[in-house]
């Protein structure tokens, strides 16, 4: 697999430590999770969406950007689990 890296100045290397409860992160990671995302990108976007919905950008452009960040993570959930379905008849076939 061929890996592309972003240029230096466009690498994430800035943190923002914020502070919640140990259940509030686990509700946020498990939000993540299920929409196939790290903590990070999961606040990242969370952030972007916030900046765009304050700063006065269209409600479709809005809607559209959920559609698509919902369709990504649903895909990539989707071939997690064919993925594992495959593995498992592979298992069940050659075993």
């Amino acid at each position: 697999m061929v890996r592309l890296h972003k240029p230096l100045e466009q690498r994430a290397s800035e943190r923002v430590a914020v502070l919640m409860t140990p259940a509030e992160k686990a509700a946020y990671a498990d939000r993540a999770s299920s929409m196939g995302l790290s903590l990070g990108q999961f606040f990242r976007e969370a952030g972007a969406a916030y900046a765009a919905s304050t700063s006065g950008q269209d409600l479709p452009d809005e809607a559209l950007n959920a559609v698509l960040c919902q369709l990504v993570a649903s895909t990539a959930q989707a071939e997690k689990t064919l993925d594992l379905a495959l593995a498992e008849v592979r298992a069940s076939l050659y075993g």
